[in-house]
């Protein structure tokens, strides 16, 4: 039977500890749903509330709405992707892969291929604010580390003469524009086919001369 909530005891530090792993277990649980049932449309507050054995007020708690449980999965995906394109721009990943930009592109599809259902939420939850100073603490990371990738990767890009950030604007929609066809089965030849597609886009990016094979 669905528990209605207990008191959380211990110290002032322990209970905001206790309230922040429910809040993060509430999340995880909506992915699992969402992954499990091939979306976030049928993720319901009182379905989350089953999954982790609490009634649906114990959400409510935490979440006002199921919107705002997206919202909180959008900034978990974020800072997920964050990390993940971070830790790629390293000189072992650069060695590995051919460059920044390559390290960057490896690292942001892999993570789209592993997160289909939350990525698709990241870009297409309505009214999250993108390019302003109110976007997700965690998206203006992401595009911080994108940036710092065509700063180093391609820094004679013709898009350099509109502003600083155009020609990372453009990295990030090439990798978006390619990851959302190929998760939609948009692309010809599958996955295999589009991530060498987007290999070569990225190395055309780049300014690289394309290998002869």
């Amino acid at each position: 039977m669905p528990q209605e909530g207990k008191r959380i005891k211990g110290s002032a530090g322990e209970r905001a500890q206790a309230r922040d792993r429910l809040r993060a277990e509430l999340l995880s649980a909506a992915r699992a749903l969402a992954d499990e049932s091939a979306g976030f449309d049928s993720v319901t507050v009182r379905s989350v509330a089953d999954r982790v054995g609490y009634t649906a007020p114990i959400v409510y708690q935490y979440f006002a709405n199921k919107r705002a449980l997206l919202v909180g999965l959008v900034d978990v995906g974020f800072a997920e992707l964050a990390d993940r394109l971070g830790r790629a721009q390293c000189p072992e990943e650069y060695a590995r892969l051919g460059g920044p930009l390559l390290a960057v592109a490896t690292a942001y599809w892999e993570f789209a291929a592993e997160n289909p259902h939350l990525y698709r939420l990241m870009h297409t939850l309505p009214d999250v604010p993108f390019g302003t100073p109110e976007a997700p603490a965690a998206a203006r990371e992401c595009f911080g580390v994108l940036k710092a990738a065509a700063d180093l990767g391609a820094p004679d890009h013709p898009a350099a003469k509109f502003d600083g950030d155009a020609v990372a604007d453009l990295l990030w929609a090439h990798l978006h524009g390619l990851v959302s066809l190929a998760l939609d089965g948009r692309i010809k030849g599958g996955p295999g086919r589009a991530r060498d597609l987007l290999r070569d886009l990225t190395i055309s990016f780049a300014g690289i001369p394309m290998p002869v094979e």
